[in-house]
């Protein structure tokens, strides 16, 4: 369909489907400044939402999600006799079985799922799925008919008041239930309610009306903050009783909070644990890389970054971590997959004991399923840690994963990426700065019609999608989401790896793979591999003056079908400017090259590597945990193999076992040949965590 221009194609999406309508209440902010007239001064407000109900309606019925949607809770185990239980999604923790027996029977529960972050607040079911509608902008104003002292207490009352306007349809429906449609056709009674309500520190203590040095979700003592032991949770009751005491003693004029009459919900247990802001930035950016750094000085710690030994996927800080001047969330997670591998032997035993037992509890709280084992190695884990350094806020992990399900679905990154797409994107789009929420809640609109319509012809044209995705040059890539290898055909050769349909390198000498690829014994070692194959009699020996066609990378379908890259290229020497690029390689055998046989050797199913081994994993630190390998040898000399690709299995990541101090000639590049001994690195992914633990 063309259009003759924008206000035809603006006048077209009038015309779509659009969803919920907006709608706008105005609140009345009396303040306590007397203006020039003899009247207190007033501030109009506008508060625009969506029926929350309504939204929860329209995703129980939306037919995109009738295959993922759940209707009651479940148990899960990982044995027949029902002894390692699964934590997983929200339907297979305890809170949704708890609330089941008090529904009547035949009702269902729809969990409801807040999310907010300054000015969104979203309900959310699945991040990537279109899942998650907007049901309000909360009205943010400095409150300037207030006097400075009260300004802050009206703030939050403001809060709370909007907040109860916005959810006040979810009281009688999650007393009552609301027939709805469901996406299996069959109409149900639901009970929508309040679950989980995800927010940074500051809003869970805005929530949960308790100062910023307080517990949100017990009645831990501020002293008392250090002890590993378990104190009573919050009581909505015992709260409403102290904020109407307050109000009865004229101390403060307080708020009714928004929760109180919510329905089956107990908003205490409702604030979730929070990886990014608490885990990544708090507990290891601000708490344990700052104390790190107070014992080994920045300097020793930079160098450490710079000599850390290259891996697919893997941030590599070239000028060490000092440098960096603003950090996310993923610096963060880069740092602590070699963290603990970097400082071991560099700091003593009791720190790294401390370092150790932390990585393991922030790795295991991102995992997106849990087990009872994970979650006793994870309270182990903090045992471990609370026996040197104590936090309080680690204690509700646990409890809220066996509650509510693995506590990687409450991420705060979730909330800060919607606030980009639902706040910052629509401001932007604005025409000026006049009634800007009418504008960004029409913006958003607009966005929502548009994506219906392209969900209907996406629907109508599934033959077209499908023939359109077989035009692609490399289909097998892109379903896989192999984004790091653009233009290059790739050819699947077997079920768990991938090379380039055609070497990049065609007719290499053995003398340039012996000296570019350090494949010093490559000519014995290939002799050795075809006799094994075919016997003496059958193998026709290889000459110097063969020539193969080499690979530079192969790709392997590791944990979890993930995609994993292992590179084998060449030395590069310098030239002009340019400076010299060593070989690359990875472990624990160490890949040299990737090659094809000249076709006169016969025909072979799958490319060969020439390979170098290290030892078997069997000497482990009993201080990190962490296997420490060094290179094999045989008759003095270095043990390489020529093997098949389809026996590798996945790659690892290999850092220097260095002791105090990081040799002066170490490099990123050099590192795995001048060094003697390594550690292997465990942290280096959730799989391979959970495979070496």
């Amino acid at each position: 369909m063309l259009f003759e221009n924008a206000h035809s194609l603006l006048k077209y999406v009038d015309k779509l489907h659009t969803g919920l309508a907006w709608t706008c209440e105005m609140i009345d902010v009396e303040g306590d400044i007397i203006a020039e007239d003899g009247t207190l001064k007033h501030k109009q407000l506008e508060l625009w939402w969506h029926d929350p109900v309504e939204c929860m309606q329209e995703l129980m019925g939306n037919p995109a999600f009738w295959e993922v949607m759940l209707y009651v809770p479940k148990h899960a185990y990982t044995d027949a006799k029902g002894e390692n239980c699964i934590y997983d999604e929200m339907w297979t923790g305890d809170w949704w079985w708890n609330v089941q027996k008090k529904l009547p029977e035949g009702a269902m529960v729809a969990p409801v799922i807040l999310l907010s972050d300054k000015m969104t607040l979203p309900v959310q079911c699945q991040v990537l799925a279109h899942a998650m509608l907007l049901i309000g902008y909360l009205p943010v104003s400095k409150l300037e008919c207030f006097q400075k002292k009260t300004q802050s207490l009206v703030g939050y009352h403001l809060f709370h008041h909007a907040m109860s306007l916005l959810l006040h349809p979810l009281m009688d429906a999650g007393c009552q239930g609301r027939e709805m449609i469901c996406t299996d056709g069959y109409l149900c009674s639901v009970h929508p309610i309040l679950t989980t309500y995800i927010a940074d520190f500051p809003e869970q203590c805005l929530v949960a009306c308790n100062k910023e040095s307080r517990c949100p979700c017990c009645l831990v003592q501020s002293n008392k903050c250090g002890d590993l032991e378990d104190w009573a949770s919050c009581s909505m009751a015992n709260m409403l009783k102290t904020l109407q005491k307050f109000d009865v003693k004229g101390l403060h004029a307080v708020f009714d909070p928004f929760w109180k009459e919510l329905p089956f919900t107990n908003i205490f247990a409702c604030l979730t644990p929070n990886i990014l802001h608490q885990l990544h930035k708090g507990i290891f950016h601000d708490h344990l890389l700052q104390w790190c750094m107070s014992i080994v000085s920045e300097k020793e710690i930079d160098a450490c970054f710079q000599a850390m030994t290259q891996y697919p996927t893997l941030c590599h800080f070239k000028k060490g971590v000092s440098s960096v001047s603003q950090w996310t969330g993923t610096e963060h997670k880069e740092m602590q997959r070699v963290f603990v591998s970097l400082l071991a032997g560099a700091v003593d035993d009791h720190v790294l004991i401390v370092i150790h037992s932390l990585l393991d509890f922030i790795f295991y709280a991102q995992l997106q399923q849990h087990m009872d084992t994970t979650l006793a190695a994870m309270k182990a884990s903090l045992k471990t840690f609370h026996n040197h350094k104590h936090i309080h806020s680690l204690q509700h992990y646990i409890s809220l994963i066996q509650a509510l399900g693995s506590a990687d679905s409450y991420n705060t990154k979730y909330p800060e990426q919607l606030h980009i797409d639902y706040a910052k994107d629509s401001y932007h789009c604005r025409d000026n700065k006049h009634n800007y929420v009418e504008q960004m809640a029409l913006w958003l609109q607009c966005q929502e019609a548009m994506h219906y319509k392209s969900a209907y012809l996406a629907w109508r044209r599934p033959c077209a999608a499908t023939c359109e995705h077989s035009d692609d040059d490399s289909p097998s890539a892109k379903e896989k989401g192999v984004s790091s290898l653009p233009n290059v055909a790739v050819l699947q050769m077997s079920a768990h790896y991938k090379v380039a349909k055609t070497p990049p390198h065609c007719h290499v000498s053995i003398n340039c793979i012996e000296n570019d690829y350090l494949a010093l014994e490559f000519l014995p070692t290939l002799e050795q591999f075809l006799v094994s194959q075919l016997g003496q009699c059958q193998v026709i020996q290889p000459i110097r003056s063969d020539w193969f066609d080499v690979y530079n990378h192969l790709i392997i379908s590791g944990h979890g079908q993930s995609l994993q890259k292992i590179h084998a290229l060449c030395r590069i020497a310098a030239h002009g400017r340019e400076a010299k690029i060593p070989a690359r390689s990875d472990t624990l055998a160490q890949v040299r090259v990737i090659f094809n046989l000249p076709d006169h050797f016969g025909s072979y199913p799958h490319p060969l590597a020439y390979i170098k081994w290290f030892t078997a994993l069997q000497q482990c630190d009993l201080v990190s945990s962490l296997y420490i390998i060094t290179h094999s040898t045989r008759n003095h000399c270095c043990n390489v193999a020529v093997i098949s690709i389809d026996h590798i299995i996945c790659p690892c990541h290999l850092l220097v076992w260095c002791g105090r101090e990081i040799g002066k000639d170490w490099t990123t590049d050099s590192v795995l040949e001048k060094a003697t001994s390594f550690y292997v690195n465990s942290y280096i992914d959730l799989d391979t965590f959970l495979s070496l633990e």
